[in-house]
C-alpha cells in the first residue's frame, strides 16, 4: 500500500542483548487502514530515517509499476482463465450467489480461444474502443458464412468479458455496451425440398452406415436429436419405435422434451437398416452409441457427417449457412412434408411430439392402422 512520502515517525527499541534499534512507523493517508510498524534494523536514527525513506519510494515505485502493468495488460493475458473453473467470471457469479454450468464455461471459453483471442489479443484493455468492436462486428455479419446469431454470440461474449475488466478496475466503462447486436432476431431454420431429401437419403453419399441410418430415421420420424442420441436397442421394432427416452448432457438419459413419449411407425426398410446399425456395431443398449455402449455418439460429429453429406449433394457451407440448415432442420423438412402431403395437424403434432393442452395421455400408444399416412410419406422419401 503506497503511503505519502515523508509521514513516518521512529522509535527507539533496545534488543535482549542490549542494542539499540530504530523501528519505524509509517503513516497511512487513509484513515481506515493502520499504521505499518516495521524495524528499520538501524542502530542510529539518521540511517533509520534514510532506511524509511527508501523503504517508501520502494513501495511507491512498486504502486507505479503495478499500474503501469494493470493499464497496459494486453487482452489475451486477461483472458487466459477467465472462463476457468475458477476464473473471474465463475468466481465472481459464486461470490454473488449466482450458478454457473460447466457446460456454459467450456462453450464460452472455446469462443474465446477460437474467435475472440485471435482478433483482441493483441489489443491493450485500454485501447478497446467501441468504435473497434463495431468495425469488429460489422465485418462478421459482412461475411456470409457467419450467421448473426453466431455474429451476437461472440459480441456478447466479449461483452461480458469486458463488464468484468470494469469491476476488476482494468477499464472504467465497457466499451462493448455501447455496440448494437446484428439482425432482427434469430433466423427462421432452414427445410430441404422433397428432391433433397431423396438425394440425401441414398446410401451410398454416406461414408458411414450409422450416419445414413440417423438421417434415414429423423427424416421418417421428426425425432428431436436428443430423442435419436436416446433411442434403446429395446425400443426398436419389426413395425415401430418406442420414443420413450432422450439424451440430455447434464442428465443422461431422461423423457423427451415436454414429456412427449410417443410410439412411431416405421417402414420394414428403416426396421432393417437400424438393425444392421445394431448388428454391425454391436450395440446392446443405446442404438447409436459413442466412446462406450452406454453413451451416445456426440452431436457434433453427427452434424458434421450430415454436413459432408448434404455438401455432396450440392449443397455447399456457403449455401447451408445461408439457408440456415442445420440438424433440426431435418424435423423441421419432416413436418413439412407430413403437411404438404394432406396429413392432419393434430396428428403431425403428435408424430413430432408437440404437446397440446387437450393432449392429456402420457404418450400417444402405437396403431399401425392410425399411421396408414405417415408409413406412405415414408415410403415415398425412399423410393
Amino acid at each position: 500500500m503506497a503511503r505519502p512520502k515523508g509521514k513516518f515517525s521512529l522509535y527507539k527499541r533496545t534488543t535482549q542483548k542490549n542494542k539499540i534499534v530504530y523501528y519505524a512507523k509509517i503513516h497511512s493517508d487513509n484513515p481506515a487502514e493502520p499504521d505499518l510498524k516495521i524495524s528499520t534494523g538501524q542502530s542510529s536514527k539518521a540511517s533509520a530515517a534514510l532506511w524509511t525513506q527508501k523503504y517508501i519510494d520502494d513501495k511507491a515505485n512498486e504502486e507505479i509499476r503495478k499500474e503501469q502493468e494493470r493499464l497496459n495488460i494486453l487482452f489475451s493475458d486477461y483472458a487466459t482463465g477467465f472462463w476457468a473453473t475458477d476464473g473471474l467470471y465463475a468466481v465472481g457469479r459464486r461470490a454473488r450467489l449466482r450458478t454457473v454450468s460447466q457446460g456454459f464455461l467450456d462453450n464460452r471459453e472455446a469462443i474465446t480461444k477460437n474467435h475472440i483471442v485471435p482478433y483482441w489479443g493483441k489489443y491493450r484493455l485500454r485501447d478497446i474502443s467501441p468504435k473497434k468492436i463495431d468495425r469488429w462486428v460489422i465485418d462478421m455479419a459482412s461475411d456470409n458464412r457467419i450467421a448473426s446469431g453466431t455474429v451476437n454470440q461472440r459480441l456478447q461474449v466479449l461483452r461480458i468479458m469486458l463488464e468484468e475488466a470494469c469491476k476488476q478496475e482494468y477499464l472504467t466503462e465497457n466499451p462493448a455496451q455501447f455496440v448494437k447486436p446484428v439482425g432482427g432476431g434469430s433466423a427462421e431454420r432452414g427445410v430441404l425440398s422433397f428432391d433433397e431429401v431423396r438425394a440425401l437419403l441414398n446410401p451410398r453419399i454416406w461414408a458411414e452406415h450409422k450416419f445414413y441410418a440417423i438421417t434415414l430415421l429423423t427424416l421418417a420420424t421428426g425425432l428431436r436429436i436428443s430423442e435419436v442420441r436416446g433411442l434403446q436397442v429395446s425400443q426398436v421394432h419389426p413395425d415401430y419405435i418406442q420414443v420413450h427416452t432422450a439424451w440430455e448432457e447434464k442428465y443422461g438419459l431422461k423423457e423427451p422434451k415436454c414429456g412427449s413419449m410417443r410410439d412411431l411407425p416405421i417402414t420394414p426398410y428403416i426396421y432393417e437398416v437400424l438393425q444392421e446399425v445394431i448388428k454391425t456395431t454391436g450395440a446392446t443398449q443405446i442404438v447409436f452409441f459413442g466412446a462406450s455402449k452406454s453413451s451416445p455418439m456426440s452431436k457434433s460429429w453427427i452434424e458434421k457427417m450430415l454436413y459432408r453429406a448434404l455438401a455432396s449433394i450440392g449443397i455447399s457451407e456457403v449455401d447451408r449457412l445461408k439457408r440456415n440448415i442445420v440438424f433440426h432442420s431435418l424435423r423441421h423438412t419432416t413436418n413439412t412434408i407430413l403437411r404438404s402431403a394432406g396429413i392432419a395437424d393434430s396428428k403431425v403434432r403428435m408424430i413430432t411430439g408437440h404437446r397440446q393442452e387437450s393432449m392429456t395421455e402420457r404418450y400417444t400408444h402405437f396403431r399401425l392402422e392410425n399411421y396408414q399416412e405417415i408409413s406412405s410419406v415414408q415410403l415415398m422419401m425412399t423410393k
